[in-house]
């Protein structure tokens, strides 16, 4: 569906209890808001916190910008109530939920079940969204069930420093991407990367990598950005300002891909009126998954334009 083809270039992660970090936040040009009530928030701030995520949702002017925030893990005391006090208060403004350290299916299946049961008890119709981390072995062995476990499921989300934890895998300096790994011959997480984009594709959901450790490193950011856009992804997290406008940049398609999406798009609506089967671009038959590529990309591309203009 087309609600879910969002723009996520770009996500920034903001503590929900860092008043100063959240104002800030609305003032960069990222597709993505994400308010964290996760590791960013501590135990005895937890509460408060969500209350400053209601307040976000219901007063800030969002400018277009995917509004989100990130629960504690399913595994914690703190899950059921990140839902309950903060869906109830300001569901109508939320657009996703992000949720970490997602080791089964059954994890997502679950909130989707209390969302429901929170939509009805408010008579709302809006759906909200979901996005699930997987920052673990035990996750990405599962990525695929996961990829499939609810329709509100939009986008996988790679974390690479519980990844890397779980896998118990040698660090030298910054931990994921950005860590110099002149001791590895090649890139240690190409497999996931590409089985977890495996996975969202196969489902129809974006898939985001994790961030770029080294923030003073711009050419090393580029680079992680091209070769996850490369395996298919859509976007990647922001830990600091300054990375905003490559990561940016690398994610938003080409004009080349743009044209061709266009004409794709235009002969499939000509060969329906016409009642053709198939159809052919310079001399190369499209399938149905070049069709619906190219309608997200035409998709992304206006909602691109749209943003541009209105900043």
């Amino acid at each position: 569906m087309e609600e879910s083809i969002r723009l996520r270039r770009s996500i920034i992660s903001v503590p929900a209890n860092r008043e100063k970090m959240v104002v800030k936040a609305f003032s960069l040009p990222v597709d993505v808001i994400m308010l964290d009530l996760e590791d960013s928030v501590p135990f005895q701030e937890k509460d408060e916190a969500r209350k400053r995520v209601v307040a976000a949702f219901r007063e800030q002017d969002w400018k277009g910008k995917v509004r989100s925030y990130r629960i504690n893990g399913m595994d914690t005391p703190f899950a059921y109530r990140d839902i309950i006090d903060v869906v109830e208060e300001a569901g109508d403004f939320i657009d996703v939920i992000v949720v970490p350290k997602v080791n089964d299916a059954s994890e997502i299946k679950a909130i989707d079940y209390l969302l429901t049961q929170i939509e009805m008890r408010m008579g709302r119709t809006r759906r909200i969204g979901l996005e699930a981390s997987i920052e673990t072995a035990e996750g990405m062995l599962r990525a695929g069930e996961i990829a499939f476990s609810s329709p509100r499921l939009e986008t996988l989300v790679f974390g690479v420093a519980d990844y890397s934890a779980s896998l118990t895998m040698m660090s030298k300096g910054i931990s994921g991407h950005g860590d110099k790994e002149e001791f590895y011959p090649g890139h240690r997480y190409h497999f996931p990367l590409s089985m977890m984009a495996m996975a969202a594709k196969a489902a129809g959901l974006a898939a985001i990598d994790a961030p770029y450790g080294d923030y003073r490193d711009p050419e090393g950011l580029r680079r992680s950005c091209i070769l996850s856009a490369a395996l298919g992804y859509d976007g990647k997290w922001v830990i600091h300002p300054d990375q905003v406008e490559i990561i940016n940049q690398v994610y938003t398609p080409s004009q080349e891909d743009v044209e061709r999406s266009r004409r794709i798009c235009e002969a499939h609506e000509e060969a329906k009126r016409a009642g053709c089967g198939s159809l052919a671009i310079d001399g190369k038959m499209v399938d149905a998954a070049s069709i619906r590529v190219a309608k997200g990309i035409s998709v992304q591309w206006e909602r691109i334009k749209s943003r541009s203009e209105g900043s």
